[in-house]
């Protein structure tokens, strides 16, 4: 009888984190503005390899995605932001992991400077992420790579977000690049933190 109840406990636990009922943000602060029916937990981080190419899953049931790889040794972590509309969605991204957030938004603009932390010793550098949609379906994004803390960074960032266009800098000894890309229905913002 105890076997039969430590079953039933297990499967309903597995059903449980199956469908959803725990929350796990870990590594992600809450869309204030959206519907939370919408959204789904930044639990998208599975295990990568610097010099792995990142695919794309699937089944995407999400209109958009941001989502971060963090290809180095290192922590990337948020000390500023600009939220034209919408609040930037993510937040720590440890080493050598691709975090993501997924929802349903027709239009937002923001961006983000995160600080790259290899910790006590080493020479921090500072990354700024950019992203936006409007109404008319018109894709943005944008890279930085100023050696600032705060919200200026982010918002100088955004003010130079033109286009659609992949790009790519340096601050060495590492790099990142941006790309916007399409699959089926979802649009993905794509930024790849790499050590050159």
């Amino acid at each position: 009888m105890k076997s039969l109840a430590k079953v039933f406990i297990a499967l309903l636990l597995t059903v449980t984190i199956a469908f959803g009922s725990f929350n796990t943000r870990a590594n992600s602060s809450p869309i204030s503005y959206i519907d939370h029916n919408q959204v789904s937990s930044s639990d998208l981080q599975p295990q990568i390899l610097p010099n792995q190419s990142i695919e794309i899953p699937m089944t995407i049931t999400y209109k958009r995605i941001v989502e971060i790889a963090n290809k180095t040794q290192c922590i990337l972590k948020p000390i500023g932001a600009y939220n034209k509309s919408l609040e930037w969605p993510l937040g720590d991204i440890d080493s050598l992991r691709l975090v993501a957030e997924r929802f349903n938004s027709d239009s937002f603009s923001f961006a983000s400077n995160y600080q790259i932390d290899c910790g006590i010793g080493k020479e921090k550098r500072n990354l700024q992420f950019s992203t936006s949609l409007d109404t008319q379906g018109n894709k943005k994004i944008n890279i930085g790579v100023i050696n600032q803390n705060g919200n200026q960074p982010a918002k100088l960032t955004w003010d130079k977000m033109i286009d659609s266009s992949d790009k790519s800098l340096l601050n060495s000894p590492f790099g990142v690049n941006a790309f916007i890309r399409q699959k089926d229905q979802t649009s993905i913002w794509l930024f790849e933190v790499v050590e050159k």
